[in-house]
């Protein structure tokens, strides 16, 4: 067995603390560091556990052969020693953490669900292969630090940290972390919030590091001290984000989980068709206490799924991690990309990146568009464009695209252009009469000039074609369509790839009778079409 640094580093600072402690504890070394090893599978650091990493650790250890008699002893003084020095991070509760080691049953090694892997390595260390991973770009801690700061849940839960002081007692007899009914009604006095909102913030406020907990008190947490650090307070916000979301069970994670693998725009009738099947009845899960009196929810009917999704969505609106469009869409800013990442990092998971655009030919860099996120295109694409010159690049990417096979990548190209009016008049001069791209460059300036109606038809079939390849509806352009005899004709004839799909798509009667009467026409000559 191979044994890192790190795993060395936490085995012995747990041995020196061990024979420092009154009375002494006993600990296993060679079981600790076994033990380590084994959680180290998916953790990079050997302090960052949570209670769902015992289950899985426990029956690898299990699958591995026999546990040690006093294995619950070594592991229990791990725990404690993680809490006496401050070393367990805030997503985890100590009290969650301890229970569930004390409760932590091995199996026979022939009950096992699973066998040890040839390397050693547990099965939940390789649940996912690197091709099923997004390639994402993460704008820098200091361009999400703004929307991390702005959080009015992030903010709340630091104004029950001040409030909080030096230490707090927790409640005593129950395995969550909850303050005392004392406490609250005072927070609640004092700050001028609902019982239950002083509940919610002061878990926000753990799970950020703004407090931390001993088995028996609240103190102040590290993260408190970093509201100015921009890396500090977005990984505040990162780690509290499930807690902010935790009203709505793992909805409001499932949710942001969509939309930050896909990267692309969604509404709210996406989400839903998205997260199918919908339970009729789940148990309630909330994460802390409901207020004194209040009436239980758990004989109620659950919301209809595109409720469920609408107060999920708003809530994540709310603290910063999606963003809202026009009609009706949604999308994941870079603040809630980095609590996702996060995620993926706690599990060991290194999401893949993008090479380098400083490296990246203007094929190459298309190439990266196409295959991306749709939310990273815009940013990747910007940064390639400054680095060369606006100019400079612009004339790269319209020769890229200027076949007219590349509707792809030009669909990519004006896309990134869009906006983009620093010293691209005279670029697009250029192209004004290129038969390809003529018709996009009079888009872009919108100034149809000279544009013929052969250039306007290539812009047609690109655009078209992306909608027929993803089913959705084909907008009419009334003018254009005047005359759809001469259209369909043009398009038939151009030699645009898509342009036997598209015609096909309108001859079914996509744009109406007229225009599927024209197409028929064109795409399959004269049978039938005086139907």
């Amino acid at each position: 067995m191979t044994v890192s640094p790190s795993v060395t580093d936490a085995v012995r600072s747990c041995l020196d603390w061990a024979r420092e402690t009154r009375p002494a504890r006993c600990v296993d070394p060679r079981f600790l560091t076994r033990l380590l090893t084994v959680h180290g599978h998916v953790r990079s650091d050997p302090t960052d556990w949570d209670r769902d990493d015992v289950t899985r650790v426990v029956l690898t250890l299990s699958a591995g052969g026999s546990l040690p008699e006093d294995f619950r002893a070594t592991w229990l003084t791990w725990c404690d020693h993680l809490v006496a020095r401050e070393l367990l991070g805030p997503e985890e509760s100590p009290r969650a953490l301890r229970a569930a080691v004390e409760e932590a049953l091995p199996l026979p090694r022939d009950q096992v669900p699973w066998s040890e892997t040839p390397d050693g390595a547990p099965w939940w260390g390789r649940l996912w292969e690197p091709e099923d991973l997004p390639r994402v770009h993460l704008a820098p801690a200091e361009s999400s630090a703004p929307a991390a700061r702005a959080c009015p849940v992030l903010k709340g839960a630091l104004r029950l940290t001040a409030w909080a002081g030096a230490g707090l007692p927790l409640a005593e007899g129950v395995e969550e972390e909850i303050l005392t009914d004392h406490t609250v009604d005072e927070a609640s006095a004092h700050l001028g919030l609902p019982r239950e909102r002083v509940a919610r913030l002061f878990e926000v406020a753990l799970r950020a590091g703004f407090l931390r907990t001993t088995y028996t008190e609240v103190r102040p947490g590290a993260a408190a001290r970093d509201w100015d650090d921009d890396a500090g307070i977005v990984l505040s916000w990162v780690r509290a984000l499930p807690a902010m979301v935790a009203e709505h069970g793992t909805l409001g994670l499932r949710v942001l989980g969509e939309l930050f693998t896909s990267g692309g725009v969604w509404t709210i009738p996406d989400l839903v068709e998205a997260l199918h099947p919908w339970p009729a009845r789940a148990a309630p899960a909330p994460s802390v206490p409901a207020p004194r009196g209040s009436a239980s929810s758990r004989n109620e009917p659950l919301p209809a799924p595109e409720d469920r999704v609408a107060a999920a969505v708003a809530t994540l609106v709310h603290v910063g991690a999606v963003e809202p469009l026009p009609d009706a869409g949604l999308r994941i800013t870079p603040l809630g990309d980095q609590g996702m990442a996060h995620r993926w990092r706690r599990w060991g998971v290194s999401l893949p990146g993008y090479p380098p655009t400083a490296v990246m030919t203007a094929r190459e860099l298309l190439l990266q568009l196409w295959e991306g996120r749709p939310v990273d295109a815009r940013v990747l694409g910007r940064t390639w464009l400054t680095e060369r010159g606006v100019r400079t690049g612009a004339r790269e990417l319209l020769e890229v695209c200027a076949e007219l096979a590349a509707w792809r990548q030009r669909l990519d190209v004006f896309r990134l252009l869009d906006g983009t009016d620093d010293g691209l008049c005279g670029v697009f001069e250029d192209y004004r009469d290129h038969p390809v791209l003529g018709g996009w460059i009079a888009h872009a300036r919108n100034d149809p000039g000279r544009v013929r109606l052969e250039q306007l038809v290539v812009v047609m079939l690109d655009t078209y074609a992306l909608r027929v390849e993803l089913g959705a509806p084909l907008p009419a352009d009334a003018q254009v369509w005047r005359d759809p005899e001469t259209v369909t004709r043009l398009m038939w004839g151009s030699g645009h790839p898509a342009a036997d799909g598209v015609l096909t798509a309108i001859a079914l009667g996509a744009l109406g009778p007229d225009a599927a009467r024209a197409a028929r026409r064109a795409r399959f000559g004269t049978v039938g079409v005086g139907r």
